[in-house]
């Protein structure tokens, strides 16, 4: 090959990666700024969602990964997980009066809260009565926020409140409500990681 071509070729090369670097950092243009008080005004007229996607865990130094489906109506839920955390496949369904663990072909366990539930079943919590708001990149209410971050956009990106960090890296559009929903969650305390990213994020 010849000199001349060689160069074409690297400068050509350096052109794509170039481009595709510029098509990174471009402005999404479904995100319009508005302030954060505008942004969870709207997010708290959502009063119920559908959301699919996977659940990775990291607890002493050990990592599961799980495909869920949860439905959130009002202060209802209903979550399926299919996978590991030596389950199988589970559901739980609850509300504020209590919650169910069910498991394919074995007794149903009940417990007050989904906490109690989740550290008794899998040896970890998983904050659900939170994760209600969290999931919308809304802080639980009635419950003292010790920081948070927001972007140029309005969009909450870090969340300190009741011993857990949020951070929120991805949002996508809600054409319905015409707001931006998280799409990758990421809830950390003292003893656990865990990420959630959903596939497809629906408000009711």
């Amino acid at each position: 090959m010849s000199c001349s071509k060689k160069t074409t070729i690297i400068v050509l090369f350096i052109t794509i990666l170039f481009l595709e670097g510029c098509a990174c950092f471009q402005k999404p243009p479904f995100f319009k700024p508005i302030t954060l008080k505008e942004r969870q005004t709207k997010l708290q007229q959502i009063n119920g969602w559908e959301m699919e996607g996977a659940l990775s865990i990291t607890y002493n130094r050990k990592r599961d990964v799980a495909r869920f489906k949860w439905v959130q109506d009002g202060d209802k839920y209903n979550i399926h997980i299919s996978g590991p955390f030596n389950i199988g496949g589970a559901r739980i369904v609850g509300n504020e009066d209590g919650v169910e663990f069910c498991r394919t072909r074995k007794k149903c366990i009940k417990a007050n809260t989904p906490e109690q539930l989740t550290l008794s079943q899998f040896g970890w919590q998983l904050p659900i009565s939170n994760i209600r708001y969290w999931i919308l990149a809304l802080p639980v209410p009635c419950t003292k926020v010790d920081a948070r971050l927001i972007d140029q956009y309005g969009h909450l990106t870090d969340l300190h409140q009741s011993g857990w960090q949020i951070k929120y890296s991805e949002f996508k559009p809600d054409i319905k409500n015409n707001i931006d929903l998280p799409k990758i969650v990421e809830l950390t305390n003292s003893e656990i990681l865990i990420k959630i990213k959903n596939t497809n994020l629906v408000s009711n």
